[in-house]
This record gives C-alpha cells, sequence and structure tokens, in this order.
C-alpha cells in the first residue's frame, strides 16, 4: 500500500510518483549538465582566448601585408615597363606605316607584361642565405651569383633573419630573375630589380593605412582632461592648442560645458598601437561662440588652418612655448618673490611642467644669448626680427645646437623645463619683448597670415566640406580611409 491511503493503481498516485519522477531526473540531468559545464567551460575558454589572439594577429599584421602588396604592385610595373615588348620588333608593317602608340594599347601592352611576371615567395630559415634561396627557387649559377653578388650599400642580406618574406619576380618561361623584394621590417622593404645591365637596390618605408577618427567632447575642467578622456592622443590635442591658441586661451577662456569636436589622422605601428596624426579639421565652442579650422595644402611645403570662409588661424608665432600645460602665475607688475620676500615686477608667464618637458621656439629667429643668468638660471633669449624677442628662464638643459649666433626654427626644442636659478620647482618663465620693452605674451596683439589666395578658393571649398562633413560625423570611427605615402628613406648602386 501506499502512503495516504492510495492504492496501487490509483490514477492521482500514479501521477503524482510520475511527476515526482520526472522532477528527479530532471534535477540529475541538471546536476550532470552543471558537471560537464564546469569540465567544459575552462576548454572553451581557452579556445576563445586562442581566437582573439589570432586575430589580433591578423589585426596587427595586416596593414603590413597591404603596404607590401601596394609596393610590389609598383615594382612589377616598373619591370614590366622595362621590358621588351613584342610590338617593338615591328615597330613598322610592311608597307612602312608606323605602329600605333595609342595609350590604351600601350596600357594594355604593359597590363599584359605584368601578368607574364611569375610571383614566388618564400620564407626565410635558420641559416637561409640568398644563394641558397636563389637556387632553392631554381635560378641558374649565373643568376645566383649576379644577384647573390650585388652590393647594398644600406641594407646587408648576409644574415637573413628567420620568419621574414622575400618575394621574387621572374619571367615566365625563364630562369632569370627581374626583380625582388624583402621584409627588412615591419617599417620598410628592400626593393630590388635589373635596371639595364645593373642591378638597383631601394629601402622604402612603407605606406601605412590611415583612417581618420572624430571625437567630440563637453570640457569640465579643462580641454586636454576632456579630451584624454576619449582617447585623444597629446599630440593632437597639443594641435589643437596651437591651431586655435591666438583666438581662445585655454587657460583662461574655457568654461565648464564648452565642447570640442576634432577630426584627426589615425594609424597603427605593426603591434596595433594607434598613433595620432595631423588634425584634418576642429571646432571648439567657448560661450556659445564656435571656432572651426580646416586643414588645407596650399604650398608644396604644406598647408595651414583656415576658416571655413577662408581667413588664416596661422601667425608666424606659436601662442605657448610649450606644447600643453596649466599657467601658474599670470603677466603682473608686481608680485611678492617667494624666495627673495620682495615685491618686485614679475614680466612674462610661468608655465608649471614636469622636469625635463621639451620647450619649444614660438617662432624662428636668432640666438642672442643661451646659458646661465643669474637669477634665470639656464637662460635663452631669441631675436624673431622686427623688434621681436622673447626668453626662456629657469631651464634644466639647454639643446646642443642652440648657442649664441645660431637659427632655430618655429617650434624646434631648445631646451627643458627646470627650476635652474631663484625658482621654488620646476616651470617656465616666459617673457615677450617688443622694442625692448616687456609685454603681455598672453595679450600681445601679433600680425595674423594672409588670407588664402583666391586662385585656391574652389579646390579648398571642396576640402572644407569633406572635413566638415567628417568633423559632423560624430565621434568614433569614420568610414573615410586614405592611404599616406611615404618617401624611399634610401638608395644604393
Amino acid at each position: 500500500m501506499l502512503a495516504n491511503g492510495a492504492g496501487p493503481f490509483d490514477p492521482e498516485a500514479g501521477l503524482v510518483m510520475r511527476t515526482t519522477g520526472r522532477k528527479a531526473a530532471a534535477e540529475r540531468d541538471k546536476g550532470g549538465g552543471l558537471r560537464v559545464a564546469s569540465v567544459v567551460a575552462p576548454f572553451v575558454l581557452l579556445f576563445l582566448f586562442v581566437i582573439l589572439l589570432a586575430v589580433k594577429a591578423v589585426d596587427s599584421s595586416g596593414s603590413f601585408r597591404i603596404d607590401n602588396r601596394l609596393v610590389l604592385e609598383d615594382l612589377k610595373r616598373e619591370i614590366a615597363a622595362a621590358m621588351p615588348q613584342p610590338q617593338e620588333e615591328a615597330a613598322t608593317s610592311e608597307t612602312g606605316a608606323v605602329a600605333s602608340t595609342d595609350p590604351e594599347t600601350t596600357t594594355t601592352e604593359s597590363a599584359a607584361s605584368v601578368s607574364e611576371l611569375r610571383e614566388i615567395r618564400e620564407v626565410v630559415h635558420k641559416g637561409d642565405t640568398l644563394g641558397g634561396i636563389l637556387r632553392r627557387i631554381g635560378l641558374s649559377a649565373d643568376e645566383v651569383t649576379r644577384w647573390s653578388g650585388t652590393k647594398r650599400r644600406h641594407v646587408s642580406l648576409a644574415r637573413l633573419q628567420p620568419g621574414r618574406h622575400f618575394t621574387f619576380l621572374v619571367p615566365s618561361g625563364t630562369d632569370r630573375l627581374a626583380g625582388l623584394q624583402y621584409e627588412v621590417s615591419p617599417e620598410s622593404t628592400l626593393v630590388m630589380r635589373e635596371d639595364g645591365d645593373e642591378i638597383t637596390a631601394q629601402v622604402e618605408r612603407l605606406p601605412r593605412m590611415v583612417g581618420t577618427r572624430v571625437v567630440s567632447g563637453v570640457i569640465e575642467t579643462s580641454l586636454y582632461a576632456a579630451a584624454s578622456r576619449q582617447g585623444v592622443p597629446d599630440s593632437v590635442i597639443s594641435s589643437v592648442v596651437d591651431i586655435f591658441g591666438w583666438e581662445i586661451d585655454f587657460s583662461t577662456d574655457l568654461q565648464s560645458g564648452d565642447t570640442f569636436r576634432v577630426a584627426y589622422e589615425e594609424s597603427r605601428d605593426s603591434d596595433g598601437k594607434a598613433q595620432g596624426g595631423r588634425v584634418i579639421a576642429a571646432e571648439v565652442v567657448v560661450s556659445g561662440k564656435r571656432w572651426d579650422a580646416v586643414y588645407f595644402e596650399d604650398t608644396d611645403d604644406g598647408g595651414s588652418y583656415y576658416t571655413p570662409e577662408g581667413k588664416s588661424f596661422g601667425r608666424s608665432f606659436l601662442r605657448y612655448p610649450l606644447e600643453f600645460t596649466r599657467i601658474t602665475s599670470q603677466f603682473t607688475s608686481s608680485r611678492f618673490h617667494p624666495l627673495l620676500g620682495v615685491n618686485r615686477p614679475h614680466f612674462g608667464v610661468d608655465f608649471a611642467a614636469p622636469m625635463g618637458t621639451p620647450v619649444r621656439a614660438i617662432a624662428s629667429g636668432e640666438v642672442v644669448y643661451a646659458g646661465w643668468k643669474g637669477g634665470s638660471g639656464r637662460y635663452i633669449r631669441i631675436d624673431h626680427g622686427s623688434g621681436i624677442e622673447t626668453s626662456y628662464s629657469h631651464l634644466q638643459s639647454i639643446s646642443a645646437a642652440v648657442r649664441p649666433g645660431t637659427r632655430v626654427q618655429v617650434g624646434q626644442k631648445i631646451g627643458a623645463v627646470g627650476a635652474s636659478g631663484l625658482a621654488t620647482g620646476p616651470h617656465l618663465h616666459f617673457a615677450l619683448y617688443r622694442n625692448g620693452v616687456y609685454v603681455n605674451p598672453m595679450t600681445v596683439k601679433l600680425q595674423a597670415s594672409p588670407p588664402l589666395p583666391s586662385q585656391f578658393m574652389s579646390e579648398f571649398a571642396r576640402t572644407r566640406d569633406q572635413a566638415m562633413r567628417e568633423l559632423a560625423s560624430g565621434s568614433g570611427e569614420t568610414p573615410s580611409v586614405r592611404l599616406a605615402g611615404a618617401p624611399a628613406v634610401s638608395r644604393t648602386n
């Protein structure tokens, strides 16, 4: 008999027993599932970790493979252009007619020559030599000797690095080498090719894939703090300050609630680390007033920043002698000197910064003094012409190239922040003089650069519209990606 007087065939009792049995089985299955999960989970996590590492490795090396491919395609086109064309052997017909020189025909012939080049890829193994690899891919003994014996002034192939890659270009149907590419480093590649009877060698920096990143933020305490929170590199923040420095006093004008937006170039190195580049466009809103700047190259030597209307933001002078920092002592006619214990004029501005922070010349000019000068400690004075001079005091060090009589360029490092002379702590005391008279460097009015010449306005309008669209796209990555070219770093032979 069952408990509670239920008979052996009582339907309700049977239902209870079946339900209880199913619950017990479910509990057993659940417990078993948990045990299996606890055993399998570590292996799943390990698998995911390996996948993530693989993805990171692919991502960090992807741009290098793209860059190498671009250089290789250029090499193939150069080789193809130098290869003899079948049409050259029959430049005239039997009737004496000159062969066609139509550009489209020439392009097709060049493309055909490129397709006739076989690519042979080899990975360097431990103990490999260039000659050994050339023999391995089937080149003739004469070719092995000819290419192995080529002198390379800047890059030695005597000791090849295991794991590095070669790409050899061999004309179809021959055992002759027309050119090769060798991975010197993640940033450069060696290119060698036939040039008549000689072999030329050239090391090229790889062009990098450069994307445009747009970041915006609200300023609470300072531009530096707000932009840093958004991951903007220091160099980009410094560029924004330099662009707007003569319109906005970043030490006093900014208020809580002001905003900024910046579009800048960003590249990644072989390890995937982001590096900030040129500012393409920027916007700062201070107390409701908006400032916009767009970069435009109007000369072969570079470009400048302009308002959307084409007015220049530029000056021949930088506003600040440090890249970014906070100002601790404003220009005043009298200040209690903490070391001397007396009130004395304090002409200039103190920039607090860590010991060793680079100090830069705010404009090009001639050094008239560089050395120790009493309470000013290590001191530099520069004549910028037109009656304008600047001085830099309490330096930790003075750059070796900065000596009386030498010229410095705008933005050039001339020394480092220190606490030499009468100084209570590391800082730069910066002063500006006009015709020998102190003037406040924070309020002085200097002539602006001229506006953009009218002949560039149509081109500037296209550049401006694209830059402003990127700037308005909001924070985060934009789809705009461009290739940043780089010149060759050495040529040999």
